[in-house]
Order: C-alpha cells, then sequence, then structure tokens
C-alpha cells in the first residue's frame, strides 16, 4: 500500500468517526426525525416528491432509462441551459419562477446562498451576478468550478453533478444503509401557526434525489434547526 493510499483511507475513516459521532450527538438531542419525502424541498424550492419535480431526481430517472446517455445530450443539461435559467441573478428568480408578477413585486432581492429563514447553506452569498455587484470571487467556494448554480449553464459544473449523481446512484440501488455510516440529509423545518410543514434540504440533496426515484416514502433525517414562519 503506497503512503498516498493509507492517507486517503485514514482521511475517510477519520469522516466516517466525525460523521458517526455527529448521529449519535443528533440522537440524543431528540434531532433525528423521519419525514415523508414529499415534504421535502431543496432550497430552490424544487421538490423531492413523487409528484414535483428536482433536476437531480430527473437525471437519475433519465440515466436509469438510458445508462448510455451523454450529459451534453441529458434534460439536465438542457434545463441549466435553458435561457431562463441562464438569466437566474437572486434566490427569489428561482423561488417564483413559474410566477412572473410576483416576481416582479418583491422589494428585497435574496442574493443566491442567503434564505429568508435566516439560514445559510454553506457560506453565501454567492453567484456570478453577486460577484460582479461586489467584487468578491465565490466561484470556487463549494469547491473549484463545482458549483453548478454559480453560473448556470456552464457546462463544467454540469458534467461533475451528473458523474456525482450517477456514481451515487450506483451505490445505493442495491441497498441504503445510513446507520452504517451515521450519516443522514440534513434538513432544516420550516413550520407554519397551523402545524404544517416544509423541510428545506441543508445537505444530502442527491440522497433525497435518487431515495425518492427508488420510491422510498420516508426518510430519516438530521434537523439542525427550525423555523417558524
Amino acid at each position: 500500500m503506497t503512503s498516498a493510499t493509507h492517507i486517503r483511507r485514514l482521511r475517510s475513516g477519520s469522516r466516517l468517526i466525525h460523521s458517526a459521532l455527529s448521529a449519535c450527538r443528533a440522537f440524543s438531542a431528540g434531532r433525528v426525525k423521519r419525514l415523508p419525502i414529499e415534504s421535502i424541498t431543496n432550497e430552490f424550492a424544487f421538490s423531492f416528491a413523487r409528484e414535483g419535480w428536482n433536476y437531480f431526481r430527473a437525471a437519475v430517472a433519465e440515466y436509469t432509462h438510458d445508462p448510455d446517455i451523454a450529459v451534453e445530450e441529458s434534460a439536465f443539461c438542457r434545463f441549466f441551459q435553458d435561457e431562463r435559467i441562464r438569466s437566474v441573478r437572486y434566490l427569489n428568480d428561482l423561488l417564483f419562477f413559474h410566477d412572473d408578477r410576483r416576481r416582479s413585486r418583491q422589494q428585497y432581492q435574496f442574493y443566491l446562498g442567503t434564505y429568508p429563514w435566516s439560514d445559510h447553506v454553506g457560506g453565501g452569498p454567492w453567484g456570478h451576478h453577486f460577484d460582479h455587484v461586489s467584487g468578491r470571487p465565490t466561484r470556487d467556494l463549494y469547491g473549484h468550478h463545482k458549483n453548478i448554480w454559480y453560473e448556470p449553464g456552464d457546462i463544467g459544473p454540469i458534467r461533475f453533478e451528473w458523474n456525482k449523481t450517477v456514481q451515487l446512484y450506483e451505490s445505493l440501488k442495491a441497498g441504503y444503509a445510513p446507520l452504517r455510516h451515521g450519516q443522514f440529509p440534513e434538513v432544516t423545518l420550516l413550520v407554519r401557526r397551523n402545524g404544517q410543514m416544509r423541510a428545506i434540504r441543508y445537505n444530502g440533496q442527491h440522497r433525497l434525489a435518487i431515495l425518492s426515484h427508488l420510491n422510498h416514502q420516508h426518510v430519516v433525517v438530521i434537523v439542525p434547526s427550525a423555523r417558524d414562519i
């Protein structure tokens, strides 16, 4: 075994131990919940429900139907290269994607990476438009050239996300065992006064999309925080 391989295995083992310990603390604190997958969306309001639509779930379905399809020929790629998606500048553009009137009435525009429920999913704000306005470099905030929403339509992140989704699908289609590794998706719960609830993914969106495609009706998640709305 080479020293580089040994170091990679040590790092992988360390991550698994850290994930398992985090999961144990979440169980102890009562922050682990079993939720219907239809109640979960990503931060841009793309639902993981079977009746909804999510670009990662669509990618899995497309790959399952035709494993030999080239990413450039996929609907997943065409979605991100559609002019309406390429023109996205703010979170509002996505939250009100199908309602031009409501989108135009919003007085405050949220940059990508900032949210009305006060959570930041990993260091926001970010985005091509934000960088143009602020002069900050956020393209590689999630790794070198990996953010598919930084500048929608960029083929590099599209290929990266397609390959990542396909590889995880191949790993999970034979069985999903999060307890073995102590890794669960995380969500923020938004709760209305009438008790209605929506869960917004914090991490684990590829797993959620794949589990939905594999007809999982419920999923165990960690809830770091909840917000009354």
